[in-house]
């Protein structure tokens, strides 16, 4: 077994995509072990490019997990708000799990972290690897997310202090041309979708409006092609990720093209 306090977390850097991108194809292609219907993982999950641009990207935090001085996995943060952080991805290679390196790399991103309030992340609901894990280190399911047609997503979240987390919005402090809000509120209506002409690309969408509300107010949330069927009246939800706008004078909601609607249980 491998000697826990050997293993660290480090920034990755591109010399380490090659490794990287092997270590989260193995990794990801083994849920087929836990659930997974066949080998295959997240989009870009064995892409070198795909790995080279997420260390590149200004938005994310892309570490290697290192066990002594071998890469044994990966771990991408995100920050959504104040104190808000989400696990986007976190993988373990096949030959190093089962050691304790999970659980080991989650205490070391607690500790470079000591300012979050929260962390989040999604896992599928077959997983039979992930879901206790998750649990087992102090992450509550919250609600589930239907990004992929034929199965959910279970989302958790882990809250580092007792506040409220201050990154989450009430809906009347909304403002024109607020980008990447997170929002909480109950589905009141959804109405029928409809279709309308892109004026870009002219392509036919779908469009629909959904009426948000929660204790100090309600906004119109605009929902397109994939995004409707993922929300359902009476229901409460949460979007990560939300901008802003106004038409005819009057504010309404978007999902921004990396948001995530989460379904509340």
């Amino acid at each position: 077994m491998s000697n826990i306090s050997d293993v660290s977390l480090e920034i990755a850097g591109i010399e380490d995509a090659e490794i990287l991108t092997a270590t989260s194809k193995r990794a990801f292609d083994s849920d087929s072990e836990a659930g997974a219907p066949g080998p295959g993982g997240p989009p870009g999950y064995d892409s070198l490019e795909w790995n080279i641009s997420m260390i590149k990207n200004q938005w994310l935090q892309y570490y290697k997990i290192l066990s002594g001085d071998t890469i044994a996995g990966g771990f991408i943060a995100g920050t959504r708000g104040s104190g808000y952080q989400v696990c986007e991805r976190i993988w373990i290679d096949p030959s190093q799990m089962r050691k304790g390196l999970g659980s080991k790399t989650f205490d070391l991103v607690w500790k470079r972290y000591p300012s979050a309030e929260l962390w989040v992340l999604g896992t599928p609901e077959w997983n039979t690897r992930t879901n206790p894990f998750y649990q087992s280190i102090g992450f509550i399911q919250i609600g589930r997310t239907y990004d992929y047609p034929g199965w959910d997503g279970i989302y958790y979240q882990k809250l580092m202090k007792d506040e409220t987390p201050s990154a989450i919005s009430r809906i009347c402090e909304l403002l024109d041309g607020q980008k990447r809000i997170i929002v909480e509120g109950t589905v009141e209506s959804v109405e029928n979708p409809r279709t309308v002409k892109s004026g870009k690309t002219g392509e036919y969408l779908q469009v629909a409006n959904v009426m948000l509300s929660d204790d100090s107010g309600t906004i119109n949330l605009v929902l397109w092609n994939d995004r409707i069927r993922q929300v359902k009246p009476s229901t409460r939800i949460r979007i990560e990720e939300g901008n802003v706008t106004s038409y005819r004078e009057e504010l309404q909601l978007n999902v921004g093209q990396w948001g995530t609607i989460i379904s509340l249980v």
